[in-house]
């Protein structure tokens, strides 16, 4: 046939153009409908690929939510978490402040009429109780060795200080008055007087039931003077015991 075609002198390209004109007569579909389909193909094919971008975009912002939601949720525990703990201290804290109330009214009670003469200040701190004894009412001048009716007051505040559960911290404090004489040899200044009657309260309290790892026992010698050491008068309120009770935190002794 093409060599037919040659030789008749008809080009094969125009014999393809022919043929395809004879299909499409045959099949009764006009080049406009054709145009018209393939037109349409290509706008349903721009219109899928929108579709496709706009569900991607959508799962990324479902995959961006769902981070967000977990994020979320992280802070939500992180926040209950914090509340939990500050409920606990809250309840911590008025436990205490109903402890620290009960020793106070105890003390208060128990020595009454100490705190009535003077002899005996028992004040209510922001944290915790202070106890001051004078030292006349406990000791000698210049002694360590404590008198019966001093022992006899302490126990009475053993009695309180074992039932609670604060820490004790005993501290000597003298006068400014310098130490001479034979008692010099034992207690070559005020410090070691302050501290050796601090000891024997701590230790007649040990005594008393009451747990060594809680209680301390310092000296602070004429440091803090409550009041000015040029009378006699300012100097016996200078000459006391103080006992400091504190709530005890975990773990802590009371010379932490």
């Amino acid at each position: 046939m093409n060599t037919k075609a040659r030789r008749a002198g008809v080009p094969v390209w125009a014999l393809g153009i022919l043929l395809l004109s004879v299909l499409v007569a045959g099949c009764g579909v006009s080049k406009s409908k054709y145009l018209d389909v393939t037109k349409k193909a290509d706008q349903l094919s721009a219109q899928n690929k929108q579709l496709t971008d706009s569900l991607t975009s959508v799962h990324q912002s479902m995959a961006q939510l769902e981070s967000d939601k977990a994020t979320l949720e992280g802070h939500a525990k992180e926040l209950e978490a914090g509340q939990q703990q500050l409920q606990s201290q809250i309840d911590q804290q008025q436990k205490e402040t109903a402890q620290v109330k009960a020793t106070y009214e105890g003390l208060v009670g128990h020595l009454q009429s100490e705190v009535s003469s003077g002899k005996v200040e028992v004040q209510q701190m922001r944290d915790g109780i202070s106890v001051n004894l004078a030292q006349d009412i406990l000791f000698k001048s210049g002694s360590a060795d404590l008198d019966k009716a001093g022992k006899d007051l302490l126990l009475k505040v053993a009695e309180d200080l074992k039932a609670s559960p604060f820490q004790v911290l005993v501290s000597g404090h003298t006068d400014n008055q310098k130490i001479g004489g034979q008692l010099a040899g034992r207690y070559p200044t005020n410090w070691e007087l302050g501290g050796a009657r601090a000891a024997t309260i701590v230790r007649l309290f040990e005594k008393a039931g009451i747990d060594k790892a809680r209680m301390a026992a310092v000296s602070f010698a004429d440091s803090r003077p409550r009041e000015p050491n040029d009378t006699p008068a300012g100097r016996a309120k200078n000459r006391r015991i103080e006992i400091r009770l504190r709530p005890a935190t975990e773990g802590q002794s009371a010379s932490n």
